[in-house]
């Protein structure tokens, strides 16, 4: 279902809504939330659609599917308002760990498969002695976009979602240790990756 009824006029400046967020106290705007206000709820939308939307694009890779996610996420929170918190950070971890567990319910009906990992297995794990101190953070983005999805998604859940191996295990239906090998592998790739797109920072 379409939910997504928010719209920020924006200018060269940028988004005037966000703007106009931005001079109000958070919590006058979470206590008229509660209240069902709408301009509170637009309010409260600019403040936190960037993250919300971010957080479900690593994941899923794909703008359409995560504005679905992102819509759903703020309409549960709008029609469940016991679930709006008086402090932002809070909230914002709040919805941003609803939009990840929307974007794994839709990203485990992809049928990505993960290579399990056993005992028997062996993964050499190379110390990265580069240093990508040089590399901009939109080329480090590009780089992780680029990983093949199971990758992508761990590493997205435990490096940049602070998620332990052990809870991305039970989300994703796999085991630790092939949760952490598919970390490892998805940082040599990256790694490859960063060098092979920006060689000349590196040099050849």
């Amino acid at each position: 279902m379409k939910f997504f009824i928010f719209s920020c006029s924006k200018n060269k400046k940028g988004s005037l809504c966000s703007r106009t967020a931005k001079m109000k106290d958070y919590k006058e705007i979470s206590s008229m939330c509660r209240k069902g206000n709408r301009k509170a709820q637009m309010d409260f939308y600019s403040i936190f659609y960037k993250s919300v939307y971010n957080s479900s694009l690593r994941i899923l890779g794909n703008r359409e599917e995560a504005e679905e996610v992102m819509q759903e996420t703020f309409l549960k929170v709008f029609t469940k308002t016991t679930l709006i918190d008086d402090n932002a950070e809070n909230m914002r971890r709040l919805l941003n760990r609803m939009a990840i567990n929307l974007s794994i319910d839709i990203y485990r009906k992809r049928r990505v498969q993960f290579v399990e990992f056993t005992d028997k297995d062996t993964l050499i794990i190379e110390e990265d002695e580069e240093n990508f101190s040089d590399v901009h953070l939109e080329m480090i983005k590009d780089a992780i976009q680029m990983l093949p999805d199971g990758y992508r998604l761990v590493f997205n859940l435990h490096a940049v979602e602070n998620m332990k191996y052990e809870e991305i295990a039970e989300k994703l239906q796999i085991t630790s240790s092939t949760v952490r090998t598919q970390y490892a592998r998805a940082k040599q790739k990256l790694t490859t990756l960063i060098k092979t797109n920006y060689e000349g920072i590196f040099g050849k």
